[in-house]
Parts: C-alpha cells; structure tokens; sequence
C-alpha cells in the first residue's frame, strides 16, 4: 500500500509540475564575453556568452576541429577590431553555432569586421546567425566558409 500511494504522489507531481527542460551542458568549455586584449587562441570548446571584441594589435586564432558555441540574440556577436584568423581543415571544421542549436531561440549576431581589421577564414560553419561574416571586409579572406544566416 506504501508503494502504491509512493507511486501515484510521484505521478501526480509530475503532471502537476513536468520536469524543466535542462540547459545543454558543454563540459569543458571555456567562456568568453567581453573584451579580448592579448592573443589567444581557442580551441576545443568555446562558449561565447556575450558580444566578444578583438581589439585592435590583437590576434584571435581559432584552432582546426574547435566549436564555438553562441547565445542567442543579435547583440551577441564576435567583433574583429584586430585581426580574426580561423583555421579549420576539410577534416577538422570550426563550427560558430548556437548553444542551444538553430531554432531554438533568436539567432546570433555573426561575426563583424571593423575598418582597418583583417582575417583570415579557412574551413568554418557558421550556422543560425542574423548576418553570418560582416561589415568592412577588404582585409578579409575566405576559403571554405559556409554560412546559413538570416539576410
């Protein structure tokens, strides 16, 4: 009798309440928001949280096989004011996508060059964003990208 009064509290708390939806975990990853201010280079996993700027004097270099993982919203972008280099390999993508994947909520702002920035893309997904690769682009160079953005 325990058991089945156990039960059916369990069954009626579950109707009642049904279980929230948990944010996708990225084990490993390292967070980024802000400003960037001395060279890094990402690799492995990367959670981009908030607008990220590359200031100007400054290198960001994206490893081969590295996942960018963005929140959602238009202002959440990756700003280049220095220089941009992403080096994926036809084996080895770098993926820029939303944390919680497409569809799931707003998309991201994309990736914005600056006057007097510059950038190299070799083998990059950009997946889900507002705009995809933008704004002053005559010192940028792309092999290999492909983009799914909204304009």
């Amino acid at each position: 009798m325990k058991k089945l009064f156990s039960l059916l509290i369990t069954i009626l708390l579950f109707t009642m309440f049904p279980p929230v939806k948990a944010a996708r975990s990225h084990y490993g990853a390292r967070f980024y928001r802000g400003d960037i201010r001395v060279s890094t280079e990402w690799e492995g996993t990367i959670r981009v949280t908030g607008k990220v700027t590359v200031k100007s004097g400054v290198t960001l270099t994206v490893a081969p096989g590295t996942r960018v993982l963005i929140s959602g919203g238009e202002d959440v972008r990756i700003v280049v004011e220095g220089k941009l280099f992403v080096r994926g390999l036809a084996e080895m993508k770098v993926t820029f996508e939303p944390a919680d994947g497409c569809g799931n909520g707003p998309p991201w702002g994309g990736i914005y060059f600056s006057e007097g920035s510059a950038g190299i893309l070799e083998g990059a997904d950009i997946k889900c964003s507002k705009k995809g690769v933008w704004g002053e682009l005559a010192g940028v160079t792309m092999i290999g990208v492909v983009t799914d953005n909204e304009s």
